[in-house]
């Protein structure tokens, strides 16, 4: 028992919070951006997507209310920030094309909640002192999201590694995502998203990126899918609250639809190209 605890410490939390505090920086730089977005009134949902959906009027028609819910579901929240930029990184790619990540996956959600729900926003005066502020709270609350969900993750992860549990489980359902090229690490990293989406970096940290056999149409396909895919349990909770339990079902059913499809139109060419 002495060996799991020494392993967990020193090969399940140590090697994940040094990438974590790697990429910091980073991170903090596009948090300051989604701060000057959010107080200029313009970037609902871009810092939670459970807070976005809870602010919703439930005395709203309700066909708003659905469109917006979809919409608001393929924002790219603060949690997707640092994973999509963490994968980039990997690539070798530049950290900017995030930017162009976010305008395809609002591109969706405009298309797929009607262009009725994105309104010209009625831009707030800010202080300097607010902005500041602001910049503060999104990465207090980014680190305790963040912290929270890859201890958590990692100790589950690791737990059922060591029972030799873990790929079993993923290796079940890898035949689905075969077309996409996905391999049972992965599967397993999607599955920790699901719980918060800072987990993926724990999941792929903690399986070591080396031993992944990651190829370019791999990567592309694994960060097109997580920008898309369905979104964490407690925003699918908001919604359920809001429109009911089936309709929950159907936004998340639409969410792995759509970049399911979108993830195997990237591997597909990736892969064409490289040949």
């Amino acid at each position: 028992m002495g060996g799991f605890f020494v392993g967990l410490v020193t090969d399940g939390f140590l090697p994940v919070f040094l990438a974590l505090l790697h990429h910091l920086p980073t991170v903090v730089v596009l948090l300051t951006v989604v701060s000057l977005f959010e107080h200029s009134g313009f970037a609902l949902g871009f810092s939670c997507t459970t807070l976005a959906i809870g602010t919703l009027d439930k005395n709203a028609d309700p066909l708003y209310k659905r469109r917006m819910t979809r919409f608001l579901t393929f924002i790219p929240c603060a949690a997707k920030a640092p994973v999509l930029l963490f994968l980039l990184t990997l690539m070798g790619l530049s950290v900017f094309l995030v930017v162009a990540l976010y305008i395809f996956a609002l591109a969706i959600g405009i298309i797929l909640g009607g262009n009725h729900v994105v309104r010209c926003p009625k831009f707030k005066r800010m202080t300097f002192n607010q902005f500041v502020w602001g910049i503060f709270l999104n990465i207090i609350e980014f680190l305790k999201r963040i912290s929270i969900g890859l201890i958590l993750a990692v100790a589950v992860l690791y737990t059922l590694q060591y029972l030799g549990w873990l790929l079993p489980m993923a290796e079940f359902i890898q035949p689905l995502f075969a077309p996409i090229g996905l391999t049972a690490p992965l599967i397993v990293a999607l599955l920790f998203g699901l719980i918060a989406k800072e987990m993926i970096i724990g999941v792929v940290v903690a399986f070591g990126v080396a031993s992944l056999g990651l190829t370019t149409a791999i990567m592309s396909s694994f960060i097109v899918f997580v920008l898309l895919y369905t979104t964490c349990f407690p925003s699918l909770m908001a919604i359920r609250a809001k429109l009911g339990f089936r309709y929950a079902c159907k936004i998340a059913a639409l969410n792995f639809a759509v970049a399911y499809i979108a993830a195997l139109i990237v591997f597909n060419v990736a892969v064409i190209i490289a040949l």
